[in-house]
């Protein structure tokens, strides 16, 4: 810690921002080294007081650092960055050591402490910054960061895929900031966090496994898991969609033709995220092991439940393609509904016999049928010319 603030106090004699950064960065690292090493050795009774106090000092120092030697980093952006990342980068750490010396049942207050030293670093010096980038730079990263540690509270107190539910929350906090402060680094931080919770939801097994099978259906930990990220994707996309295009940057015009690219990410990972909670809640309704698990043997009762869960979702996506008058909603409808009609042709119906195959195959028919009717009426169809 001594050895940081030595670096820092170099930093700021040459005025580097970037040095001061790195300081930060490989202070956090050894010191969260040695923290964990301690917590796992014959003395951590002895060493939790000192690693709780040394680190938080260092984190403190660190937060406050530019503002201690203003005029080294007034237009030093790195500098401000490097010091409100600070508390972040001991929270895991500072975690360990807080577990260990209080339990976990006040785990919650560690992130909302970390959160005091940003809030007033930024209220005591905004006075001293003058209105400018600068100012908003180290509004973004010193308020932004406050947020980000208030949103993890609640999610770290349950415990219950806190890192995954305190990603989308951050997400959603750092688009509401940047609504007040429209700098394109928040949005996009925001968004990198909504789309590593989307993943982590979508690509990874292991969520599975976090916590026992619950007896109550549709209600319990699955759904807690993904609905909160669901929610923290559609406030995100409601934010975006009043505000990203009036303040879009020219190359985010061009990467997405014009239309606002933030809406587009945070409406698709919302709907791919409900569609994997939809598939989850459907194989826990009839599972019968301890943990949940992705079957791999056929069974009829459930595959037709998951087919008919696909097509309802394919019509409410289509609904609300028309009510928004959304065509990526529709043509993402049409697509869902065509998986799920060939899912139920090439193998819901493989185990059918006799008469069932045959009103089977009727009854898709006659679906096929309607289904075509309905999106050539509203997905397919032509846009009058428009008069001149």
């Amino acid at each position: 810690g001594l050895l940081g603030i030595l670096a820092a106090a170099a930093a700021a004699r040459l005025g580097s921002g970037w040095l001061l950064l790195t300081t930060v960065a490989g202070t956090a690292l050894v010191e969260s080294l040695l923290i964990l090493d301690w917590i796992r050795g014959p003395e951590r009774e002895f060493w939790l007081p000192w690693g709780l106090g040394i680190a938080g000092l260092t984190v403190l120092a660190f937060t406050a650092w530019p503002l201690l030697a203003h005029p080294a980093f007034h237009r030093k952006r790195s500098a401000w960055a490097g010091a409100a990342l600070a508390g972040p980068l001991w929270l895991f750490s500072l975690h360990a050591l807080w577990v260990e010396a209080f339990g976990k049942d006040a785990t919650g207050a560690l992130p909302l402490l970390l959160a005091l030293p940003p809030l007033a670093v930024f209220l005591a010096a905004r006075n001293r910054l003058r209105e400018g980038s600068m100012r908003r730079t180290a509004a973004s990263w010193y308020l932004g960061v406050a947020l980000c540690l208030v949103s993890v509270a609640i999610p770290l107190q349950l415990e219950k895929s806190w890192i995954t539910i305190g990603w989308a929350l951050n997400g959603l906090a750092l688009i509401a900031l940047w609504r007040r402060l429209p700098s394109p680094g928040l949005k996009w931080f925001g968004l990198g966090l909504l789309g590593l919770a989307t993943v982590r939801l979508v690509a990874n097994p292991a969520v599975l496994g976090y916590w026992p099978r619950a007896n109550v259906p549709l209600l319990n930990w699955i759904a807690y898991t993904y609905w909160i990220p669901v929610l923290a994707l559609l406030g995100s996309w409601r934010i975006l969609s009043r505000d990203e295009a009036g303040v879009l940057a020219p190359w985010e015009a061009r990467l997405a033709g014009g239309r606002p690219p933030g809406v587009i990410l945070t409406g698709l990972a919302a709907v791919v995220t409900v569609f994997a909670w939809l598939n989850l809640a459907v194989v826990d309704l009839f599972a019968t092991g301890e943990y949940l698990t992705l079957p791999t043997e056929r069974l009829a009762a459930r595959d037709l439940t998951l087919s008919l869960s696909w097509a309802v979702y394919a019509m409410v996506l289509l609904g609300l393609g028309m009510w928004r008058d959304s065509g990526g909603l529709r043509w993402l409808s049409l697509g869902l509904l065509v998986i799920t009609l060939g899912k139920v042709f090439l193998h819901d119906l493989g185990r059918l016999t006799d008469l069932y195959r045959v009103g089977s195959l009727l009854g898709l028919a006659v679906s096929l049928i309607l289904v075509s009717l309905a999106y050539q009426r509203f997905v397919l169809r032509r846009q009058p010319p428009e008069e001149p």
